[in-house]
């Protein structure tokens, strides 16, 4: 006797929703299209925010054909494009200073900076730019903000500019995922003039700087068990722990590099810290990369030391965070690769220039197109992100 077809439309929500849970996030959006029960499944896992799968990397990017409100995430999974809606102001409007777990950090027209996530269109504000120790606002007659003022490392020589964002900004991190709803997430702005720290906590009013030495300039930072990780253009890493009350700071690598370039640090899945020198060359007077050196911290010895293979890793540099991920967990990413997006202070400010977006192969020491022809606008740069479908829980 011939048994009857399964009707998977019938299967219970709360199996749907492990499973749709466990998908990456292109498999969702297919998912949902088999029936209308299964689409009910993806949707309400996409809101209440259990979705659980860790994503591998998309590239965030606008393309002429989308609209105010929408930008495109690359996925690496299948090969695709995908539009998301934005909420204002308009994506193409802002800039776009770093991404940390499934979160845009973005500077809109009056400079004042937004946390954004892509996938779920949720937006916070960060403490006002008017905090900043170097940064005070001028008003107009009427009392209104007329424009700001920005001062050098020593208090003088002040600058007055209507667009801050245009030089201030170099690049944001962020701790942890504001989803969470632990209010534990601390961002560390990296800003000018010369390269300082800034940092501000979740439900801060204001920004707090870190002070250094006015001849330390911070490049790259990263963070892990509590603690940022910044280092200077010249290698140097500094500890850097945001308490609740206090913070702490202290100088755990000396200068380890002879050449300024572009530098990046990242932590390995195995525990170890790596420095990452991103070198490029003029073509068609543009800035291009032209290889990427890799060195392996050892923190006893205060030294570095040449490495030759990143192994079963992918590492992703630029704009977005310095991250390194084990191929066995991200099947779509290629071993030995390096997934680069363009973070060039100089180029990086000129809206029409062209943008150095690839993929390094480390063992060859070869630059590949991410995809050809190139589909994004060059404004706002593409930038890497790893989507987050979790939706901020509410606490209390």
């Amino acid at each position: 006797m011939e048994l009857p077809s399964p009707d998977w439309s019938e299967l219970p929500s709360d199996v749907l929703g492990v499973v749709v849970g466990k998908l990456e996030f292109p498999d969702v959006f297919r998912f949902s299209a088999v029936c209308t029960s299964w689409h009910a499944s993806g949707r309400r896992v996409r809101r209440d925010g259990y979705y659980s799968r860790p994503q591998t990397p998309c590239l965030l990017y606008t393309t002429a054909s989308d609209r105010s409100g929408a930008a495109e995430l690359y996925s690496l999974t299948d090969r695709k494009a995908y539009a998301v809606r934005l909420p204002d102001p308009p994506i193409q409007d802002r800039y776009i200073i770093g991404s940390s777990h499934g979160w845009l950090v973005t500077a809109d027209a009056r400079s004042e900076l937004h946390l954004l996530n892509p996938a779920t269109g949720e937006q916070l504000r960060l403490p006002s730019i008017t905090t900043i120790e170097q940064v005070r606002p001028l008003l107009d007659e009427a009392g209104n903000l007329d424009r700001y003022e920005l001062f050098h490392y020593d208090g003088r020589r002040p600058r007055g500019c209507t667009d801050l964002r245009a030089f201030f900004y170099l690049k944001a991190i962020v701790s942890s995922d504001p989803s969470r709803g632990r209010g534990d997430y601390t961002v560390m702005l990296m800003h000018h003039p010369e390269n300082q720290l800034s940092f501000a906590r979740a439900g801060d009013k204001h920004w707090t700087w870190v002070k250094f030495d006015n001849s330390i300039w911070f490049a790259d930072c990263i963070y892990h068990a509590g603690v940022f990780y910044a280092q200077t253009f010249t290698g140097a890493i500094h500890a850097i722990d945001v308490g609740r009350d206090s913070f702490t700071h202290g100088l755990i690598l000396k200068k380890s590099i002879p050449r300024f370039c572009n530098v990046y640090i990242v932590r390995t899945p195995e525990g170890d810290i790596l420095q990452l020198l991103r070198i490029t060359s003029t073509v068609e007077k543009r800035e291009r990369t032209a290889t990427i050196e890799v060195y392996k911290v050892n923190l006893e010895k205060q030294g570095v030391g040449p490495i030759d293979s990143l192994g079963d890793n992918a590492v992703f540099i630029g704009t977005s965070y310095s991250s390194c991920l084990p191929v066995k967990d991200y099947p779509q990413l290629m071993p030995n690769h390096i997934y680069c997006d363009d973070d060039d202070e100089y180029w990086l400010r000129e809206k029409d220039g062209c943008r150095d977006v690839g993929v390094y192969d480390f063992e060859e020491d070869h630059v590949n197109d991410l995809v050809s022809p190139q589909p994004w606008l060059n404004w706002p740069p593409p930038i890497w992100i790893t989507p987050s479908f979790t939706k901020i829980v509410k606490v209390g």
